[in-house]
C-alpha cells in the first residue's frame, strides 16, 4: 500500500475549490487527480487507481446525481466516496442518509470538515494522515458555519475547543433567538471524540408535549393504543454521540425529571417498558429564556438546572458584536447570490450605516433573512435606503449618525463599502473675460447651468454613478438631483468611454 491514498476530487466550480485543494496537498500533490464533469469522473474511475472519492454533488442536478453515486458505487465498492452536499438542500441530505455512504460534508466547503474527512478515510485504509492543526484554522472568521473575527466570538470559539475536549460534561448554551445556538451545539459535537456518532437534534419547543417524551424515549409495543412495534427515540439513536435539546425551558416539569435520570444514572426507560437501557450520550442543551428565573418561579426544576449547566455558554447577540456585520454580509451575500445564480449586489457607505445602527432583535438570523430579501429584489445593483424594510429606518437618521463608530468597523479588512469619501474638488467653470462683460456677450443663465452640469457629471464619476451618494455630496435631495440630471440631459455622461 502507498504511503498515502489516492484522491480523485470532482467539483464542477473552480471558484470553491481552494478550501479542498489545500487540505489534499498537505498531504501529497502528486495523488491528487481533479475533474469537473461526469464523464471525465467516470474515465478517471475507470483509468486510476482511486482510493478516495471526494464527489460534488452539484455536479449535476439532484436525480441524475444520485443516480450517479449509485452506479459508482456499484461499480467500485471498495471505493471510500465523501460527498458534498449543499448545506441547504435538506432534500438530498436525506437522500445521502438513507445510503451506505462513508462520510459527507456540507458545502461551502470548510477546511476543518474536509480535513475530518480525509482524516477518517486515511485510517480506514491504514495510512496516516496528521494535519497541521490539531483544531480548525479561523480563516476568514469561520468556524464550523460559524462566523466572527470580533473578541466575543473569537472567545466563543476558543470555549468550544475547550469544551470539546471533554465529551462528557453538560453543556448549556444561553443566547438570544437567532444568535446560532444549534450551530455551536453543531460546533461542539464536529470538535469532539463524538464526532463520528450522530448528532441529534430536539426542539422542545416545536414538538407538543403529548409527543415529546416517545420522541425522547421511544416507546414499546403495546404501550398504548396505536403501538403496534417498538419505537427508537431519540435519546438511543444519539447513543454515542450528542443530543442536542434546544428551548429546553419548554419542557414539562414531568419529562424534566425523566432527563434529569438519564443524566444521573447514564440510562432510561422507553414509554412501557419495564427495565433500563443504558446510553452513552453528552446532552448540549439551549435556551433564550432565564433558566433561573424559571427555577424561582417552580416551573424548572433545580437539580436539573444545575445538571444542565455544568459548563455555560453565551453567545453574544449581533447589537454587541457589531464590528462582525461586515463579514457577515459577505458570507450571506456571496451564498445567496450563488444559489440564485444573480449578479452581486453593493451596499453603499449610506445604507451600511444604516445597517451597523440597527439594533437586530433578531440577530443573525435578520441579517441573513436581509440579504435573502435583498438577493431578489436587488441583484447587480447598489442598494439604497429606500430598499430596505421600513423597520431599519425607524430610528435611523442619514444626516445624523455616529459616524466614527461606522468608520472605524468599515476600516477593517473585511469592509464591503468603502469609508465615505471627502467631497470631490469642482473644477470651476471659467469666468468671463473683461472683454466678454463689456461686449454683452455672457449669458447669466447658461454659465450657470454650464457649471451646474459640470458639477453634477463630476459628482456622479466620482461616486461610481450613485445618484444618492452623489447628492450628499452636493447637498441636495436625491429628487432634485434627478430632476435635474433628466430637465440638462445628463444621463449617461459620467460613464467613461
Amino acid at each position: 500500500m502507498s504511503a498515502v491514498p489516492v484522491i480523485l476530487f470532482a467539483d464542477q466550480h473552480p471558484d470553491r475549490q481552494d478550501t479542498c485543494l489545500q487540505v489534499f496537498q498537505e498531504m501529497s500533490a502528486d495523488t491528487l487527480h481533479t475533474c469537473s464533469n461526469p464523464d471525465d469522473l467516470m474515465q478517471k474511475l475507470q483509468e486510476e487507481r482511486i482510493d478516495i472519492l471526494f464527489l460534488a454533488l452539484d455536479l449535476t442536478s439532484d436525480d441524475e446525481s444520485i443516480d450517479l453515486l449509485d452506479t459508482i458505487q456499484k461499480r467500485h465498492p471498495k471505493l471510500l466516496i465523501i460527498a458534498a452536499v449543499p448545506e441547504d438542500n435538506l432534500q438530498l441530505e436525506q437522500k445521502i442518509l438513507d445510503r451506505d455512504l462513508f462520510y459527507y460534508i456540507n458545502t461551502p466547503y470548510q477546511k476543518a470538515d474536509v480535513q475530518l474527512g480525509v482524516k477518517r478515510a486515511c485510517i480506514k485504509l491504514g495510512h496516516t494522515y496528521t494535519p497541521e492543526k490539531s483544531f480548525p484554522a479561523r480563516t476568514g472568521g469561520s468556524f464550523y458555519g460559524l462566523i466572527g473575527n470580533s473578541r466575543p466570538m473569537q472567545n466563543l470559539f476558543n470555549l468550544i475547543t475547550r469544551v470539546s475536549e471533554d465529551d462528557l460534561a453538560t453543556v448549556l448554551i444561553r443566547g438570544e433567538s437567532g444568535t446560532g445556538k444549534e450551530l455551536v451545539a453543531k460546533a461542539i459535537h464536529k470538535h469532539s471524540k463524538r464526532k463520528d456518532n450522530h448528532f441529534v437534534p430536539v426542539n422542545c419547543a416545536a414538538i407538543p408535549d403529548d409527543l415529546l417524551e416517545s420522541e425522547l424515549f421511544g416507546y414499546s409495543k403495546g404501550a398504548f393504543t396505536g403501538a403496534t412495534h417498538n419505537k427508537v427515540g431519540r435519546i438511543q439513536h444519539a447513543d454515542g454521540g450528542t443530543l442536542f435539546l434546544d428551548e429546553i425551558g419548554d419542557m414539562k416539569p414531568s419529562l424534566q425529571a425523566k432527563l434529569l435520570r438519564v443524566l444521573q444514572e447514564k440510562e432510561f426507560e422507553p414509554v412501557g417498558g419495564l427495565q433500563a437501557t443504558p446510553v452513552d450520550i453528552r446532552v448540549v442543551a439551549a435556551t433564550h429564556c432565564d433558566l433561573e428565573q424559571l427555577v424561582s418561579e417552580g416551573t424548572f426544576r433545580e437539580d436539573l438546572y444545575y445538571r444542565l449547566s455544568v459548563i455555560p455558554l453565551t453567545i453574544p447577540p449581533l447589537k454587541e458584536r457589531k464590528d462582525d456585520i461586515p463579514l457577515l454580509l459577505e458570507n450571506f451575500i456571496e451564498q445567496h447570490i450563488r444559489q440564485r445564480g444573480r449578479e452581486e449586489f453593493t451596499i453603499p457607505y449610506q445604507v451600511m450605516a444604516g445597517l451597523l445602527t440597527y439594533d437586530w432583535k433578531g440577530n443573525v438570523r435578520e441579517l441573513e433573512n436581509m440579504v435573502q430579501h435583498m438577493s431578489i429584489l436587488c441583484g447587480g445593483r447598489d442598494i439604497e435606503l429606500e430598499d430596505l424594510p421600513e423597520r431599519f429606518l425607524t430610528d435611523f437618521d442619514p444626516e445624523s449618525f455616529d459616524r466614527e463608530m461606522v468608520d472605524a468597523i468599515l476600516q477593517t479588512e473585511h469592509c464591503t463599502a468603502p469609508p465615505q469619501p471627502p467631497a470631490p474638488a469642482v473644477q470651476a467653470t471659467p469666468l468671463p473675460t473683461n472683454s466678454q462683460l463689456e461686449s454683452g456677450q455672457v449669458d447669466f443663465k447658461e454659465l450657470i447651468n454650464d457649471y451646474e452640469a459640470q458639477l453634477i457629471i463630476q459628482a456622479m464619476k466620482f461616486t461610481n454613478g450613485n445618484k444618492k451618494e452623489a447628492a450628499k455630496l452636493l447637498n441636495l435631495k436625491r429628487t432634485t438631483l434627478l430632476e435635474k440630471i433628466k430637465k440638462k440631459n445628463l444621463q449617461g455622461m459620467w460613464e467613461e468611454k
